[in-house]
């Protein structure tokens, strides 16, 4: 249910060493709206029903030079993804980058909005009412220039959650109780001894119930002037948010994303960083919680410069993760998407597809309730239009 920033570099049926063929491992392509001939792209997507699924992004408008980016939203009847209008705001960039559906007339997606060509960015919330969406105000946070939702989730008219990172640089979360969003305070992160905080911003966010809620992401600390990425988790009780301690790989690393299977079955994904002064994303990292702990479990070899950032469960033995590698046996390195399924016992690649121009990465990943179809979302860099992926039990 949310985005991530971060972008590897990804062919049409390329399938990764090893995946397992059996039928229910497979992923197939599904056509979906492009409304732009420059710029289209998914970032999210919720599945309610095998009939009621939603996909976020935003594409380029046709007056780019006052309107820029628009949100960009599409449905899933069952048959086909649609297109659905949403609002636009003229001289404005707008972004989705996380969507919830918790009815068929309720559902949440978030992002950011900023003046076209601008750098500074404020967080967006629009709402579905079953006939339309429309833009909710949410809370303006002071200091820098650079606010946005990156996650969201629905659990009723009057129970929403959103988290991302405020103009100050920190964690950022926001609550709806069906009148109106309104921050709420967030404990300061851990941080090592002898460093100072960076910046701290929240990248997913899933909950098992309204009472256990998890949202993950990352911090920057700095020691002297070096900064390193280190992993972020917080946790909602129904009272109160608090830092649970995470574990970090031996180089700089994030939490991309979370699915909150059960109060002691807990999944996030992200990747660690290259340290050689690139700070591209290299491997996959994949934490679970077991109710006590939270530990870093082996992820299965794939090819290096890679990120994790989506996550989604139809059960404790069906789990599956998205993102993207670097498939540098080219002139031009290209991005190839990635997926990663977890059976209860080990973490395997499965085989996916690409995009027609192959330079494709997919950003979200979402399960249908009741053990139904799997959606994985993303873009195609190269023809930058949107992707889709089907996966059927």
């Amino acid at each position: 249910m949310r985005r991530s920033m971060l972008l590897t570099l990804g062919t049409a049926g390329a399938l990764l060493v090893g995946a397992p063929a059996l039928a229910s491992l497979t992923w197939t392509a599904v056509p979906a709206p492009n409304p732009s001939a420059a710029h289209d792209q998914f970032a999210a997507v919720s599945a309610r029903t095998t009939a009621d699924a939603w996909a976020v992004g935003d594409f380029l408008g046709a007056d780019a030079d006052d309107d820029g980016l628009q949100m960009l939203a599409a449905r899933w009847d069952g048959a086909r993804w649609q297109q659905v209008r949403t609002p636009a705001v003229l001289h404005q960039d707008e972004s989705l980058l996380a969507v919830s559906a918790s009815s068929a007339t309720e559902a949440w997606a978030v992002g950011f909005t900023k003046g076209v060509g601008a750098a500074g960015r404020n967080t967006l919330a629009v709402r579905w009412n079953g006939t339309a969406w429309s833009i909710v105000p949410t809370p303006a946070t002071s200091g820098g220039s650079k606010a946005q939702l990156n996650a969201v989730v629905s659990l009723g008219p009057a129970d929403a959650w959103a988290v991302g990172r405020s103009r100050a640089g920190r964690a950022l979360a926001e609550h709806w109780d069906g009148a109106a969003w309104s921050i709420v305070q967030l404990p300061a992160p851990v941080i090592p001894a002898g460093t100072t905080l960076q910046s701290s911003t929240l990248t997913g966010i899933s909950a098992a119930s309204p009472t256990d809620i998890w949202a993950v992401g990352n911090i920057s600390v700095l020691s002297g002037t070096t900064a390193r990425g280190r992993t972020l988790a917080m946790h909602y009780d129904g009272r109160t948010w608090r830092v649970t301690p995470t574990r970090d790989a031996t180089v700089p690393d994030t939490l991309n994303a979370v699915t909150a299977v059960a109060s002691n079955d807990v999944w996030a994904v992200g990747n660690t960083f290259k340290t050689d002064g690139t700070n591209f994303p290299d491997r996959p990292l994949i934490e679970h919680w077991d109710g006590a702990v939270w530990s870093i479990v082996a992820s299965p070899a794939v090819p290096v410069e890679n990120t994790l950032s989506g996550v989604a469960a139809r059960s404790g033995t069906d789990v599956w993760a998205v993102g993207n590698f670097v498939d540098r046996g080219r002139t031009v390195p290209v991005a190839r998407t990635l997926a990663l399924h977890w059976d209860g016992v080990t973490w395997s690649p499965v085989g996916t597809v690409n995009g027609a121009s192959g330079d494709t990465a997919l950003k979200g990943v979402a399960a249908t309730p009741g053990g139904g179809d799997m959606w994985a979302v993303g873009f195609s860099l190269t023809a930058t239009s949107t992707f889709v992926l089907r996966n059927t039990p």
